[in-house]
């Protein structure tokens, strides 16, 4: 239930890239509820791996290690799957699933 994720505190904060510019705002939070953790953040409709967030709660905003180019060009977020971790890792240069 989306009520139950407690990193909806998060969306609206702007996303920073490792090049400083503004990627865009944290539009939605998406929580693996069993395994409690958040597992991406949605900017523009493309997914970022939660892992690589840095987040200033002071500016409310969030830093990432990618420049603008890679957050833009990332997968359009689709339905929550094996596939779809493995497509958006690789995309970031992660391994994907064990």
């Amino acid at each position: 239930m989306e009520t139950d994720n407690p990193y909806t505190f998060l969306e609206g904060y702007e996303v920073y890239g490792v090049d400083r510019r503004k990627a865009g705002r944290i539009q939605r939070t998406v929580y693996d509820a069993p395994g409690d953790v958040l597992k991406y953040v949605v900017v523009d409709g493309r997914a970022i791996p939660a892992e690589d967030l840095d987040v200033h709660a002071d500016t409310q905003s969030v830093s990432v290690p990618y420049d603008r180019e890679t957050i833009e060009t990332a997968p359009k977020l689709e339905d929550f799957s094996g596939e779809f971790d493995d497509k958006l890792h690789a995309h970031y240069g992660k391994p994907g699933r064990p």
